[in-house]
């Protein structure tokens, strides 16, 4: 059962107002849709115009949201942008959006939580050093905030 390129615009603009989407999740999801390369591309184009989706708007929000809800530290996140193509200016302008009082505030409070949880073992330092980095934040940012 094919899908017309209308019915598959309603579903991409569908799409994309559920929630911010990149351009590769929105390439993805029109190849996902086996429609002939000159529709996917009519249909992107038209996505495009219409600001259904915007590669400045995805960044700002997967930064936020992903520092906010799930504790990433820049690195991380500028890898995770990086992977879904983002242009460099957009991951920086995003990073550079997380304000270094409440970025050093939740590497505090990280610390904290895993100095707690490590309690006891003669690694705990170590661990948590190794937690939070793997986390996204900078190793010499978690060895200032371990020092304090």
């Amino acid at each position: 059962m094919s899908i017309t390129p209308d019915q598959a615009l309603q579903k991409m603009e569908r799409f994309c107002a559920y929630r911010e989407r990149c351009p590769k999740e929105v390439r993805s999801k029109l190849k996902e849709m086996g429609l002939s390369s000159a529709d996917s591309e009519q249909i992107y184009q038209v996505l495009q115009e219409d600001n259904f989706f915007n590669e400045e708007r995805f960044a700002m929000a997967y930064a936020g949201g992903k520092f906010r809800n799930n504790y990433w530290g820049k690195v991380r996140i500028r890898q995770e942008l990086k992977m879904r193509g983002i242009a460099p200016e957009y991951i920086r302008q995003a990073t550079d959006a997380i304000s270094e009082e409440e970025y050093e505030a939740l590497i505090r409070k990280l610390v904290d939580k895993k100095m707690q949880q490590y309690a006891g073992d003669d690694k705990a330092r170590d661990k948590t050093i190794a937690s939070l980095v793997r986390g996204g934040f900078e190793l010499e940012l978690v060895f200032r905030m371990m020092e304090r």
